[in-house]
């Protein structure tokens, strides 16, 4: 990554409360775009070089450390209140699906035969009550993890600061 001053790095907002200096967000969506294909070696390294800015230097690891760290706690939130709506889902979905399919057998005991579309409509009733609890807890999950896993390899990643001197436009001769 190369940066005119390592202070473009930084969220350029007053941080109190918070003692620690923040990532600017346009800078993490950089990096998690930049990484978020890699592979999952053991360790990453972002390169940073700059011109200005280098007395940061010691400021940028502990930022990014400490800005994904809270990503991957408040992704590792998400996830579970991601499973406890699903299984709420769930919940609800069982209870539709008993009463559809107990309805039905009500019915069929009560008219002998059930008129087919309201027979079928039933027993469709009772699986699509299931379906999107199903999807929630069998996929919408993936996503969440592996945001929260790239956040969490984000946050142990190393940071190094190369300091590039500041290249001068050429001159142009006199007239």
């Amino acid at each position: 990554m190369h940066v005119r001053d390592l202070a473009q790095l930084f969220n350029s907002l007053d941080p109190s409360p918070f003692w620690d200096r923040d990532l600017d967000r346009d800078a993490a969506i950089f990096i998690e775009e930049e990484f978020a294909e890699k592979r999952p070696d053991a360790s990453w390294h972002l390169n940073v070089h700059v011109h200005e800015g280098e007395s940061l230097t010691s400021e940028l690891q502990k930022a990014v450390k400490n800005y994904y760290t809270r990503l991957a706690g408040s992704m590792q939130s998400r996830l579970r209140e991601h499973a406890r709506l699903g299984e709420l889902g769930l919940l609800g979905g069982v209870a539709v699906f008993l009463l559809g399919i107990g309805l039905r057998q009500i019915l069929t005991k009560l008219l002998g035969h059930l008129p087919v579309a309201l027979d079928e409509g039933l027993i469709i009733l009772a699986w699509l009550a299931l379906w999107r609890p199903a999807e929630t807890l069998a996929y919408e999950w993936i996503p969440l993890y592996r945001k929260k896993r790239l956040y969490k390899r984000l946050a142990s990643m190393h940071v190094s600061v190369k300091l590039e001197p500041a290249q001068t436009p050429p001159q142009r001769p006199p007239n």
